[in-house]
């Protein structure tokens, strides 16, 4: 194995965060994994990985050494399918799931993009709001928010996804002012059933309220359309926003707080033998710039 090799290893032991994972998506044993990436630590001279019984994480080093990682994984990756476009395409079907608002508002770009890479394969998608079982439901893969667990499963982080709060300027004119985040118990509120509490951050300042719902529902398209329409406040993702916003159809409010990001992962079955549909999408995922849900 050359240092190209222990760079993209290390890039996957640090998005998985377990030499376990990390060995399960190379076919390589731990132990292995876990030498290779101290002979690569040897090497440069540099702590690149913070070790505990159950978990690493990367050092300032390793976060430094981990974009050019990911540029050799990327540049690797690239190659690897333009050599495979010379042979026969991957042909079959891929059952992917993901929720709602990322089917309407993200994935007909991301499927379109993977479509003319690969036009022999054609996709299932399944937009809902449940966490399915992968293996029950014969699920190739699962795009989710927040924290993935299952036996048998492999898990990647994709992306942060920016939280913005927005209204529409037709309800902000004939409400209350709206200076800090407790003026918000005064306003229609619209909120998603999975995040009853809103949570802002301005400095040492902590504010995590409650808001009493005008509107409650699991669907962030109808709270992103009831705001639009001047129902009230939503709390929303940025790309969800963006071409309202653009053209004034929505307001974001209170700019100055920090408010806490989703994460994006992609979860799919440990296969030890993956079909040449699903080795694409892998790539095609692994190669992607997802920085379009981190916002503006």
């Amino acid at each position: 194995m050359d240092s190209a090799d222990d760079m993209i290893l290390l890039a996957e032991v640090a998005e998985t965060g377990s030499f376990t994972q990390a060995g399960l998506q190379v076919g390589m044993p731990k132990s292995t994994v876990s030498q290779r990436i101290a002979q690569l630590e040897s090497r440069l001279g540099l702590r690149l990985l913070n070790r505990s019984t159950r978990h690493v994480s990367l050092t300032e080093a390793g976060q430094v050494y981990l974009d050019y990682c990911r540029r050799v994984r990327t540049e690797a990756m690239a190659a690897a399918i333009a050599m495979g476009n010379l042979r026969e395409q991957p042909v079959g079907t891929l059952r992917i799931t993901c929720p709602e608002v990322t089917a309407i508002h993200f994935m007909p770009g991301f499927l379109q993009s993977f479509a003319m890479a690969y036009p022999r394969i054609s996709i299932e998608l399944i937009a809902t709001n449940r966490n399915l079982d992968l293996i029950k439901e014969r699920i190739d893969f699962a795009f989710r928010v927040g924290a993935v667990t299952g036996q048998d499963l492999i898990v990647r982080r994709l992306s942060s996804i920016r939280r913005m709060l927005v209204a529409a300027p037709s309800y902000l004119e004939a409400s209350p002012p709206l200076r800090e985040p407790k003026d918000l118990l005064l306003h229609r509120c619209l909120i998603h059933d999975a995040q009853p509490e809103w949570v802002f951050i301005g400095g040492e300042m902590r504010h995590a309220l409650r808001p009493p719902a005008a509107m409650k529902s699991d669907v962030i398209s109808f709270l992103f359309q009831s705001a639009v329409a001047g129902g009230g406040i939503a709390l929303l993702p940025a790309y969800v926003c963006e071409p309202a916003l653009k053209f004034r159809g929505l307001i974001e409010l209170l700019p100055a707080w920090e408010i806490t990001p989703y994460e994006m992962m992609l979860a799919f079955p440990a296969l030890k033998n993956p079909s040449r549909a699903q080795s694409a999408f892998r790539d095609h995922v692994a190669g992607f710039d997802f920085s379009a849900l981190r916002g503006a």
